[in-house]
């Protein structure tokens, strides 16, 4: 047999073409663009996890098309006949990062999810998950009772103290072995507990129409960031078989129709048909808001009275009832707090439910509907405060959802918590570096651009009409109305970011910026301009925003616009109060 000749190698066999042997059809993008096998995890496959590289599934339409594969890639090269096709199997964000329009890096992390925890509730002494619900009902009790002995209201006091001794449960309950926040709430099951009636509970002849303005205006306007409709359809549900929910919904029922007496005496239909006088001719709105309010008060210490007597039943305390009480409490407190009644009661409860939320471990991505859709309801309330007080938000969530897993309703609730964040920024802080200021405000504007720039096209506006000397704010229609509040929420940041960040630049970056300035507030006016008596939910958005606004123009025909605008969207919102037209009014007087 022969022998090779020194210093030559064995022949190899002919390795395949990458045309044909080496391509892979299934997984990612990314891995299909560099031949590798994909284990096709989901969000992130192992492969582009390893690599720290961008990992985004699709159908690829043909060899040609290409993909940034790395964080910082280039732009992807895909014919626009192909990139239709792809467009089709991808996110709005995906597609936009494949085109180059927004941060590549938000295929690793979004900006948002790095943001500093707010240390007013890091360092504040938390109350342990158990003692929450006690905790936070002792705030509202204590309140109550001061009310009482102040006001004269006539309410039995010895009703608001908590059971000294506990509440055997019947039946046995087994403890969880879920979180809280992924336990599924099933309304039909929840009937068996022993603080919820099994049957349904009776509305009387004044109940039911509190109960149906609760449905057809309260509802919607808890839940307009919520596809769920939470607030509109489950918690009615729940209340016909729990007194304590009940209750605080004819409570905030009453006392928003209280503040609307006017409108609901002009219109029965969607008025409350409560008990009247016989010598009508005594009778007028003022009467009408007077006996509303009354009643409201009545339910609402009917509330506490019952979370006084339900509150050491654990199942009750870990329930998703006692989380809707809460907010619809909360709800009542912030129509009632400029009442005569109310010293700051509200803003400091909203730290009570942050401390009962916590216990539960809900948050803005809980599997429950209704912890998420009541956790989002909270934030938005507690945003407000924040702004109002100068402090930071009370909540220490992250999310962790990057902006390309979002789908469009959840990049609509998304902008909730970048504008609590921006709340933040606002917030009085003794000390602080002006470059560090600097760099942590750039941070912020740079994930409101990046959320902007992963909106789909659902979120532009359908008709905007530019503004004139005639018009200073033409009006903007975006359509669904969650989409429009979105997109005034991201103004509404935007405009708190800059009026609050230091400013070392020259000519070109003042101009920048109030170019920035003047694209927002024509934006929120022009969208709030629609609302006006159309779109009742929307208008407390509208309303906050267009305030925002306010803080930022500096002509008096502007100014004098905004506060048209801002107080006839308070005649329909009842809140916030309209102390904020002065408070708008002496700001301009300050700042000339």
């Amino acid at each position: 047999m022969p022998v090779p000749p020194s210093g030559t190698s064995k022949p190899r066999k002919p390795r395949p073409s990458r045309a044909k042997g080496l391509r892979t059809t299934t997984g990612c993008l990314t891995c299909r663009k560099r031949r590798v096998k994909c284990d096709e995890k989901k969000p992130q496959c192992s492969q582009c996890s390893k690599a720290e590289r961008v990992c985004i599934y699709g159908d690829i339409a043909s060899p040609r098309t290409t993909l940034a594969a790395d964080v910082g890639g280039a732009k992807a090269d895909i014919p626009s006949a192909e990139a239709s096709d792809s467009a089709n199997t991808t996110s709005p964000a995906a597609r936009a990062a494949i085109n180059g329009d927004i941060d590549p890096q938000l295929f690793s992390y979004s900006p948002e999810l790095r943001f500093d925890l707010s240390p007013l509730t890091l360092t504040a002494s938390l109350p342990s998950p158990n003692s929450a619900p006690f905790e936070w009902y002792d705030l509202l009790a204590e309140d109550a009772i001061n009310n009482i002995q102040k006001h004269n209201l006539g309410f039995d006091e010895i009703c608001l103290s908590r059971r000294q001794t506990p509440v055997p449960e019947s039946p046995v309950t087994e403890p969880l072995t879920q979180s809280p926040s992924q336990v599924r709430l099933h309304p039909e099951s929840s009937t068996l507990e022993p603080w919820n009636s099994t049957e349904t509970i009776s509305l009387t002849e004044n109940e039911l129409p509190l109960f149906q303005h609760f449905v057809d205006i309260l509802g919607p306007t808890l839940d307009l960031f919520d596809p769920l409709r939470t607030f509109s359809i489950i918690v009615p549900r729940l209340a016909v078989h729990n007194v304590g929910l009940l209750k605080s919904l004819l409570a905030v029922a009453a006392r928003h129709i209280a503040l609307n007496t006017e409108t609901y005496l002009q219109h029965p239909s969607h008025g409350v048909q409560t008990r009247r006088p016989n010598t009508s001719d005594s009778y007028d709105e003022n009467e009408h808001s007077i006996e509303l309010s009354h009643a409201a008060t009545q339910y609402y210490y009917e509330t506490l009275r019952y979370l006084s007597q339900n509150l050491l039943y654990p199942s009750y305390t870990k329930s998703g009832e006692i989380i809707a009480t809460a907010i619809l409490i909360s709800t009542y407190e912030m129509f009632d707090s400029h009442g005569s009644c109310s010293n700051g009661d509200w803003e400091r409860h909203l730290r009570g439910i942050f401390w009962i939320q916590r216990s539960q471990d809900n948050n803005g991505e809980s599997l429950d509907g209704l912890r998420r859709g009541a956790w989002w309801a909270w934030l938005r309330q507690d945003i407000w405060v924040a702004l109002r007080e100068s402090r930071r938000v009370l909540t220490i969530w992250r999310p962790t959802k990057r902006l390309v897993d979002l789908s469009p309703d959840e990049l609509a609730t998304r902008i909730l918590y970048i504008a609590a964040r921006c709340v933040d920024y606002a917030a009085n802080e003794k000390h602080y570096d002006v470059n560090i200021r600097i760099e942590q405000g750039d941070k912020l504007l740079q994930a409101l651009g990046d959320w902007h720039r992963a909106l789909p096209a659902s979120f532009q506006p359908i008709y905007a009409q530019a503004p004139s000397e005639s018009v200073l704010f033409g009006p903007v229609w975006i359509h669904p109305a969650p989409y429009a509040a979105a997109m005034q929420t991201f103004h509404f940041a935007r405009i708190i970011v800059l009026i609050n960040q230091p400013s070392v630049g020259g000519i070109n970056a003042f101009r920048q910026r109030q170019r920035l300035l003047d694209e927002s507030v024509e934006t929120i006016c022009g969208i709030a301009v629609l609302h006006r008596q159309k779109d009742l939910p929307s208008t407390f958005v509208d309303a906050i925003a267009i305030y925002a606004a306010g803080l930022c123009v500096q002509t008096h025909a502007k100014q004098n616009a905004i506060l048209q605008l801002l107080e006839k969207t308070l005649e329909i919102s009842k809140f916030p109060p309209k102390s904020i037209l002065n408070d708008l009014t002496n700001f301009w007087r300050e700042e000339s």
